[in-house]
């Protein structure tokens, strides 16, 4: 509930889940994350932009040469260091592949952008443009 000089208003904030617990909303003024150890707002007015990362191809790339590495070191020169090579790889993958589809919001004035993985990416990209576009803030960036 905000305060303002007419009086107390209220305020609705759309939620969407996010995979590894908490959610991120929107209002009219703001978009809310909530994490569980920490809690952010970024007013509709300092948002840069959004964008939908599918995978971060780099670290997918990498995991899948060590995998490789690592079963060609253990068939042809060691086992035992081949299968580590492999064994890391693979939890790198896995990694990766938890991390996909983030949704980043880019914030003026700040370094380092917001990331978060919601349950439905796509839904949650679409909806927060939409409010973006309909404060007249914001925009995806190419």
């Amino acid at each position: 509930m905000n305060e303002d000089a007419a009086g107390p208003t209220e305020t609705t904030i759309r939620r969407m889940g996010l995979r590894s617990g908490g959610w991120i909303g929107y209002d009219e003024e703001a978009v809310f994350v909530h994490r569980d150890d920490e809690a952010v707002k970024i007013y509709l007015d300092r948002v840069a932009g959004i964008s939908l990362e599918p995978v971060e191809w780099d670290m997918a790339i990498m995991s899948v040469l060590l995998l490789g590495v690592g079963a060609y070191v253990g068939a042809t020169r060691n086992l035992p260091v081949g299968v580590a090579f492999s064994a890391i790889g693979l939890w790198s993958l896995y990694r990766t592949y938890r991390k996909r589809y983030e949704l980043v919001v880019h914030v003026d004035d700040e370094p380092k952008p917001v990331g978060v993985h919601p349950t439905h990416p796509s839904e949650c990209r679409d909806r927060l443009a939409t409010v973006l576009r309909d404060h007249g803030g914001g925009s995806e960036p190419a």
